[in-house]
């Protein structure tokens, strides 16, 4: 649908309660159509996979048969809504100097409940799992100079400063 303004999304209010404008999960392309703004692009998978992805800005929503099953983004350097959305960015205004424990603090501030995931084999990842459904992945960045065996051992030594979030996800 051609818009005459561009919608506000409030990531804030995304992180806490899940809602993305009024779009949830499950609904359908047509649907979103209909009632929401164009996307900006689209990747058309083939049909036997049945799995879209449209872009807004560089913010997707990926659909599996004709239904909206994720809205994700690992761009948060540089996170843009597109010509349709115009992001309210709270706290992923500089998302690459947002460390885990900044976002800890920023969710204990607004009362947000979340569970933290490591990934035991490696420690290269951690996910924060927010009540909301909004899942946050951080990742530590690994120096293109270095031995890979020599940043595993560094990794198991890593603090929570080390780990920049990197992207966020609402999926079923």
């Amino acid at each position: 649908m051609k818009l005459k303004e561009k919608i506000s999304i409030d990531l804030e209010e995304f992180l806490t309660t899940g809602k993305f404008d009024f779009i949830k999960l499950g609904k359908t392309k047509e649907w979103i159509l209909n009632n929401f703004a164009d996307p900006d692009g689209y990747e058309e998978h083939p049909k036997i996979i049945k799995d879209d992805v449209w872009t807004y800005g560089n913010i997707e929503f990926h659909f599996y048969n004709n239904k909206l099953f994720l809205i994700f983004s690992d761009n948060l350097d540089i996170l843009k809504g597109g010509k349709s959305l115009t992001l309210k960015k709270w706290i992923l205004e500089s998302p690459e100097k947002l460390t885990l424990n900044d976002m800890i603090s920023a969710l204990n501030n607004k009362h947000i409940d979340f569970h933290k995931k490591t990934n035991k084999m490696e420690q290269l990842t951690v996910q924060l799992i927010l009540e909301s459904g909004v899942n946050l992945g951080f990742a530590l960045e690994q120096h293109l100079n270095e031995d890979y065996e020599d940043f595993l051992e560094r990794c198991q030594k890593t603090n929570q400063d080390k780990y920049i979030l990197c992207s966020f996800s609402l999926n079923n």
